[in-house]
């Protein structure tokens, strides 16, 4: 059975920052032990996931603010 979470570091800083978009403001690690990763993981990846789910986060922010119409 193939872990859903990701084998590589790659799929789990990938799977774990989308577990703290859904979760959203005031992600703990408790929320993530629910969701199914390690400590270890969390210890390890943490970071790089955290900074991969605010860029995307700030990203699709900016995309559906429309334009203003040119006058």
């Amino acid at each position: 059975m193939q872990n859903q979470l990701g084998t590589t570091p790659e799929q789990i800083i990938h799977s774990m920052a989308d577990a703290m978009r859904l979760t959203g403001d005031g992600c703990t690690e408790r929320d993530l032990l629910l969701r199914g990763f390690t400590r270890h993981q969390i210890l390890k990846h943490g970071d790089a996931a955290r900074e991969m789910a605010l860029a995307s986060a700030s990203s699709s922010i900016r995309s559906r603010v429309q334009a203003r119409r040119a006058a």
